[in-house]
C-alpha cells in the first residue's frame, strides 16, 4: 500500500517571516528543512524595487523574473501574508492545478490494491489453497514492484513521467485481465507479478512527479492530500470488489479493473510530456555538489520499517487476532479495519496542519510512538473495544506514511535521480515482503501478543534514526 509522506507528509518549517526563499531556477533549495514554514513560493513585490517571480503553471517551483513572451504562460503565486505565514490555500492554486491529473492517476490505480484483500478467502476456496498459498497472491505482486523500482526510474528519467506512467498502466491492466482469465495459480501469479511491475512503473513515475513539482512551503500538506486521496481509493475498491464478488464471483473483479484503468487516458494531454526527464549532464565545475547517501540512509531506513510494520502487523496479525482471539466475523473485522482507515484519514488532517510548520522528523517520531502504543493495547487487550482502540492508535500513527519521501526530497534539494527514486522504493518494497515473515515468524515463536506488542518499535527505531542523522 502504497503509502505515501508517502504514503505520507512532508516536513520542516522555521520561524515565520524571518527569512524569505527566493525561488529561482537553478538554485539549490537548503539542506536544513528548518527553513520551510513561512518561506515565500515567489519574491513580494518591492524586493530590490522588482515585482514578484511568476511561476510556470506546469513546473511552479521554477521561477523567472516578467519580461519575455514566456511570461504569458506563466503564473504569479501569492507570497507570505504580512505576518509571514503561509499563504492561504487560495492562493496556492496556482501550484495545485498541475497537480490535479496526479491525483486523478492515484485514484484510478490505489484501487487495484485495495481490492484484493476481500477477494483472498474466495481465492483460496476456489483452489483449495493453504494459508502460505494465498501468502502467494501478495507476495509475488510485492516481488514485481520490488523488481521493477530500478527500472521504473531508469525509464523515466529516459523517456519522461508520462511515458512510464502509461507502459506502467498497460502492464497494470494486461496483468488485471489476465488474473480474471487464469485458468489456475501458476497463470494467475502471473498475473500478479504483471500487476506489480506494473504499479511499480505507474506509481514511481506520479510520486516522483508530484514530489518534484510541490514546493517546500506546501509539499507536506500537497503529499496528505495525495494519500488520503490513496486511501479513499483502497477503502471503496475493497467495498465495491467484495460486493461484486459476493454476486458473480472474484474472476469479475479482475476482468472489470481493466475498463476501469483505462479510463486514465483523459490524463494523458495533462501531463508534460518533457516532464520527469533526466536533465543532460552538467559541465564540469557547474553541477551541484552530490547529497551524501549517509544523509539519506536514515531516510530509507524509516521508510523499510514504516512499510515492515504496515505490513508485518496491520495487514497481516491484526485480521487473525480479532478473528481468532475476539471471533470477529469478517464483516466485523471490515469494521473494524476501516476505524483504522478512518483514524489515519483525521490524522492526516491533523498532520497537514504542522507538517509545514515544524521540522518533520519529530512529527514522524511521533507517529511512530502512536503506532508503539497502538501495538500495546493490541498485546494485552481481552475485550473487542480495546481491540478497536488498539487499530484507531494505530491508523492514526501511520497518517505520517508520506514524511520519509518529503524528507527525501527535501534532503536531494533537486530533481529525483533514478537512483535516489529505486534505493527509496526498494527500501518500502522490502518491508512489505519483510513484514509478514519477520512479524508472523515472531507470532509463530513467540505467541501473537508479544509480535504485535514490539512489532511497533520497529517503526519507532527507524523514527529515532531519522531524527538523529
Amino acid at each position: 500500500m502504497g503509502r505515501p509522506r508517502h504514503r505520507r507528509a512532508s516536513h520542516g518549517a522555521d520561524g515565520a517571516g524571518h527569512r524569505q526563499r527566493r525561488v529561482r531556477r537553478g538554485r539549490r533549495p537548503p539542506d536544513a528543512p528548518a527553513h520551510h514554514a513561512g518561506a515565500a513560493l515567489a519574491r513580494p513585490r518591492g524586493a530590490e524595487g522588482r515585482p514578484p517571480a511568476l511561476v510556470s503553471s506546469v513546473h511552479p517551483t521554477r521561477a523567472s523574473q516578467p519580461g519575455g513572451p514566456a511570461d504569458a504562460a506563466r503564473i504569479p503565486v501569492a507570497g507570505p501574508q504580512s505576518d509571514g505565514t503561509s499563504p492561504p490555500w487560495l492562493d496556492v492554486a496556482p501550484v495545485l492545478r498541475p497537480l490535479l491529473p496526479l491525483y486523478g492517476l492515484d485514484v484510478l490505480t490505489a484501487f487495484t490494491v485495495g481490492m484484493v484483500p476481500p477477494l483472498l478467502p474466495l481465492l483460496a476456496a476456489g483452489w483449495d489453497l493453504s494459508a502460505a498459498e494465498a501468502g502467494l497472491v501478495n507476495a509475488v505482486y510485492a516481488a514485481g514492484r520490488l523488481c521493477g523500482s530500478y527500472p521504473a526510474s531508469r525509464l523515466r528519467a529516459r523517456l519522461g513521467t508520462r511515458a512510464a506512467v502509461f507502459l506502467g498502466l498497460a502492464l497494470l491492466i494486461l496483468g488485471a485481465v489476465g488474473c480474471g482469465l487464469a485458468p489456475g495459480l501458476p497463470l494467475f501469479l502471473a498475473g500478479r507479478v504483471l500487476m506489480g511491475l506494473g504499479a511499480s512503473c505507474t506509481f514511481l513515475a506520479v510520486f516522483a512527479e508530484l514530489l518534484e513539482l510541490t514546493p517546500p512551503p506546501w509539499r507536506g500538506r500537497l503529499t496528505n492530500v495525495f494519500e488520503a486521496v490513496a486511501i479513499l481509493s483502497l477503502a471503496i475498491g475493497g467495498v465495491l470488489a467484495a460486493a461484486i464478488a459476493g454476486r458473480a464471483g472474484w474472476r469479475p473483479v479482475f476482468v472489470g479493473a481493466g475498463p476501469v484503468l483505462l479510463v486514465t487516458v483523459v490524463f494523458w494531454p495533462h501531463l508534460d510530456p518533457r516532464a520527469g526527464r533526466r536533465p543532460p549532464a552538467a559541465p564540469a565545475g557547474t553541477a551541484p555538489a552530490p547529497v551524501a547517501w549517509r544523509r539519506l540512509l536514515p531516510v530509507h531506513a524509516a521508510s523499510l520499517s514504516m512499510a515492515l510494520t504496515w505490513a508485518g502487523l496491520f495487514s497481516t496479525l491484526v485480521p487473525l487476532i480479532g478473528s481468532a482471539r475476539y471471533g470477529l466475523s469478517s464483516g466485523a473485522l471490515g469494521l473494524a479495519l476501516g476505524a483504522g482507515y478512518l483514524a489515519e484519514l483525521i490524522g492526516l488532517l491533523g498532520v497537514s496542519l504542522i507538517v509545514d510548520r515544524l521540522p518533520r522528523e519529530p512529527v514522524f517520531l511521533a507517529g511512530a510512538a502512536s503506532v508503539a502504543v497502538g501495538g500495546l493495547f493490541l498485546a494485552v487487550g481481552v475485550h473487542p473495544g480495546t481491540f478497536v482502540l488498539g487499530l484507531v492508535l494505530v491508523g492514526g500513527g501511520f497518517a505520517v506514511w508520506m514524511i520519509p519521501a518529503t524528507v527525501l526530497a527535501d534532503r536531494v534539494g533537486g530533481p529525483l535521480s533514478p537512483a535516489h527514486l529505486a534505493t527509496y522504493r526498494i527500501a518500502m518494497d522490502t518491508g512489505m515482503i519483510a513484514g509478514p515473515l519477520v512479524v508472523g515468524g515472531l507470532a509463530s515463536v513467540a505467541g501473537d501478543r508479544l509480535a504485535v506488542g514490539v512489532a511497533g518499535f520497529a517503526l519507532v527505531a527507524g523514527a529515532l534514526a531519522l531524527a538523529r542523522w
